[in-house]
């Protein structure tokens, strides 16, 4: 029995999984819930490592949130806490057969992404300021 040659392609370069994947809101709900987590894996020792040195004293605490760049990459975690937070909560929805339909699929996701902009924004202002 011959075997059935498949016409999908098999390496497809990234410019055009980015192109195809652009105008949904779905994937890029998707991707960028990928992206958050990767960041939330990668920040989780350097600010454990902080936690550590702020706690050392009242002066330490200072000397380390004063400078801007420690309070950014704050940012940048707390940023991706929300974010991955509600584009959870909108998989575990999807989990429990919720948004399955392709209409409802991109409302949830446009929701979700505009929650988690406002989380974004409201968390730049709290850390930052």
């Amino acid at each position: 029995m011959p075997a059935v040659k498949s016409n999908r392609p098999i390496n497809l370069p990234l410019s055009q999984v980015i192109s195809v994947n652009a105008k949904s809101p779905i994937a890029i709900a998707s991707i960028l819930h990928r992206i958050s987590g990767i960041f939330l894996f990668l920040l989780i020792p350097v600010m454990l490592w902080l936690l550590q040195r702020s706690l050392a004293s009242p002066e330490s605490f200072a000397v380390v949130f004063d400078n801007i760049a420690v309070r950014f990459v704050a940012w940048i975690f707390v940023a991706s806490i929300a974010y991955h937070f509600v584009m959870g909560v909108k998989h575990l929805f999807a989990d429990m057969g919720f948004n399955e339909e392709l209409k409802s699929g991109r409302m949830a996701s446009f929701v979700s992404l505009a929650i988690a902009a406002v989380l974004i924004v409201l968390s730049f202002v709290w850390v930052m300021f």
